[in-house]
């Protein structure tokens, strides 16, 4: 028998050199999607479907606390406040029913997850009641979760059986005496905002319409300061202060200064309900909310 001609050998070292790089682009390729799937797997969802029913978060604030705008005396604790030097995170959220027959919810699905320690928070209200809901049925929840100092992720998670889904990642407001917020003296420093943007955290996430009403309804109903014509009225509140930095500081430190007029015309209270949102915004987005603000129209 003759030996094969080292043509032959060639092109079958050729020919096994290509499977191997076949197999290895193969691996890759199902690597890299397996990796997708666990990264989309890890991102908070707004909403999410498990064992029938549907769920969907709708706003998630951290409140204030009276501290915050700068109070230093010691104020009693009212029944179902947090306790002291905790915050706590008010999340609203909706439940529907797609299916033909009626299904459970316990508000104590929902739990409050420290990234680093794995420190579970419950609700503290209506975490032990059940809710049956019809078929096609929508229902309204609101509940909170109060949380003790932490620098650390917080994943708000809806765990029903054994599937879960994570609604929310977050972080902890920081109160005036745990440290310095870093951010910057002039609206000028940050970046560059974009107003679409802004809009979308406006009537979005931050819900700020909720208290401020529609700026393109300027005689809506609304228990906060109205918001039309914002880049000229907001130059006028504080002598020597363009809007764009009144934006900047009133978001801030809320309390700083309190507009004149609210609600059906009257008095503004003295004391701000707006939180802190310096303690739940990027810079990024804080420039886009002010940019979506100083660059309102009337009537928009």
């Amino acid at each position: 028998m003759n030996a094969p001609s080292e043509r032959s050998t060639r092109q079958h070292a050729g020919s096994g050199t290509r499977w191997v790089a076949c197999g290895l682009a193969l691996l890759a390729t199902l690597a890299g999607g397996a990796l997708a799937l666990q990264a989309r797997a890890t991102q908070p969802r707004r909403e999410a479907e498990l064992s029938g029913l549907r769920l969907r978060l709708e706003r998630a604030v951290w409140l204030h606390e009276p501290t915050d705008h700068g109070d230093t005396a010691t104020l009693p604790s009212l029944p179902g406040a947090p306790a002291p030097g905790q915050r706590r995170l008010t999340v609203e959220l909706t439940v529907f029913n797609p299916r033909s027959l009626p299904s459970d919810f316990t508000p104590g699905e929902l739990l409050l997850t420290d990234a680093a320690t794995g420190t579970e928070w419950r609700p503290t209200r209506e975490g032990s009641a059940v809710f049956t809901v019809r078929p096609s049925e929508l229902l309204s929840v609101t509940m909170g979760f109060d949380v003790p100092r932490t620098s650390s992720v917080l994943r708000l998670e809806w765990a029903r059986g054994t599937e879960r889904a994570l609604l929310l990642s977050t972080r902890r407001p920081r109160n005036p005496n745990e440290g310095p917020p870093g951010w910057p003296r002039r609206v000028e420093e940050l970046p560059q905002g974009n107003a679409s943007a802004g809009s979308a955290l406006f009537h979005g996430r931050l819900a700020c319409a909720s208290c401020h009403g529609n700026p393109a309804e300027p005689d809506g109903r609304r228990i906060g300061p109205a918001l039309a014509n914002f880049s000229r009225v907001g130059a006028t509140r504080v002598a020597g202060m363009s809007a764009a930095q009144y934006a900047y500081e009133s978001l801030l430190n809320p309390g700083a200064v309190i507009a004149p007029e609210c609600s059906g015309q009257g008095p503004c209270a003295q004391t701000s309900t707006m939180p802190l949102y310096g303690e739940s915004l990027s810079p990024q987005e804080m420039a886009d909310l002010i940019s979506y603000l100083v660059n309102l129209r009337t009537g928009e």
